[in-house]
């Protein structure tokens, strides 16, 4: 008998060491950050900065929303792909609407701000940096569509 109560103690042991072992693995995954240049955190940071930049017209969804100082209802950003009737998402296409700098003005102006001259001239950004600015935005916009 007594050797049954140390064998159940010795399982009961073990199993509690695992479970406690697992829990504690799982709260360190859920909290630890992916690799700084992987496409997940490249995502999150688009997500950062759709936030800041995009989400005051498109909405926080991107879903878009009905702008009364412009009279319009902004793009449905989660639909590029539907819209376009494609299955690869047109990044750069996508890049240079955002960028703007590109654009040609015989088209008339835009509702949307030429994000391209606000990077390199308000937030003084070189031309990488505003590229990794796009691609961070563009992962973000990738990863909602429906």
């Amino acid at each position: 008998m007594k050797n049954t109560n140390m064998s159940n103690s010795i399982y009961f042991g073990i199993i509690f060491s695992l479970l406690v072992s697992f829990s504690f693995m799982s709260f360190l995954s859920c909290n630890s950050k992916p690799p700084k240049n992987s496409l997940i955190a490249q995502t999150q940071r688009g997500k950062e900065l759709f936030q800041e930049k995009c989400a005051p017209c498109h909405g926080v969804d991107g879903k878009g929303m009905k702008l009364d100082s412009l009279h319009i209802k902004s793009k449905d950003l989660t639909q590029i792909k539907r819209s376009r009737g494609v299955n690869d998402f047109p990044i750069l296409e996508i890049a240079n609407i955002i960028d703007g700098r590109k654009m040609i003005e015989a088209h008339g102006t835009r509702p949307m701000p030429v994000w391209g001259e606000v990077f390199s001239e308000n937030e003084h950004l070189d031309e990488n940096e505003i590229k990794g600015k796009m691609a961070e935005l563009i992962a973000y916009l990738m990863y909602i569509q429906n």
